[in-house]
């Protein structure tokens, strides 16, 4: 049995359509799957919608069991998600933001093994001297990672992460994915990420959906879908797909398309 199945997902803003029979390759514990798109392909409205935050039709359905037949709070209990826009800038600590959300999911945590789970996490992300820092004096890059560590302290076992590096450097990017691909694995989850970088998709993801103006272009694995005929379509450049080093395809990017069809 599959883990999850997305098929045929339909999304309307009021009368605006915004994604047109979305289907995803079906999901087991352990996979890592990469959204990737331009600006405005649908990404953000795929992720609310497997969040259980945006009305659809069509089929989501989690170890056998549709999506709608769960309750919201029986669904968050299974889901992690991280939007794409981090905690806002507020007097709270990190610390304590982590305390409350996991104390008002109803975590079955003891109070010590609910600190060492926080202290864990923050620790990992580099977050550990800002602890007791309020979110306002950390930068827009230090709150996206407390916003990653709040979609990992549950636990879940389906992690959404809509864009979870855009505000990180280079460094810090690959700490957050070899994170999430680590806890990923050893917790037999499920993980759905939008990512901009084509290279750190192809190295952290083992299955890949392309997604143009809402609907999907390619999906499948990486070397099926990270083509330069796909990349041309969906990106507007020129671009070659050449074995990496560590055995991961990379792309280098040519030129712009000036003209695209």
């Amino acid at each position: 049995m599959s883990g999850l199945q997305v098929s045929d997902i339909q999304v309307f803003y009021g009368r605006t359509q915004r994604l047109f029979g979305a289907s995803l390759p079906d999901l087991q514990p352990g996979d890592v799957l990469g959204l990737l798109g331009a600006n405005a392909a649908g990404k953000s409205t795929l992720m609310r919608t497997l969040a259980g935050q945006q009305p659809y039709q069509g089929r989501i359905r989690f170890y056998g069991q549709d999506q709608r037949q769960r309750s919201q709070r029986e669904w968050l209990a299974l889901v992690g998600f991280m939007p794409q826009t981090p905690p806002q800038e507020s007097a709270l600590r990190p610390y304590e933001l982590l305390w409350s959300a996991a104390r008002a999911l109803g975590m079955a945590l003891s109070d010590s093994a609910l600190t060492a789970r926080i202290e864990s996490l923050l620790q990992r992300l580099g977050l550990a001297e800002y602890a007791l820092a309020p979110l306002y004096s950390l930068s827009g890059g230090k709150r996206q990672l407390v916003g990653l560590a709040l979609a990992l302290i549950r636990e879940p076992q389906l992690l959404l992460l809509d864009e979870p590096t855009s505000a990180l450097d280079l460094h810090w990017r690959m700490i957050v994915l070899d994170l999430v691909q680590e806890k990923v694995q050893a917790e037999g989850a499920i993980a759905v990420a939008s990512i901009h970088d084509l290279d750190l998709a192809a190295r952290y993801c083992n299955k890949l959906v392309m997604l143009e103006q809402g609907r999907v272009v390619a999906a499948g694995p990486v070397r099926d879908v990270l083509t330069p005929a796909n990349i041309a379509r969906v990106f507007k450049v020129e671009a070659q797909v050449v074995p990496g080093a560590l055995g991961y395809p990379q792309v280098q990017v040519v030129r712009p398309i000036r003209h695209p069809v």
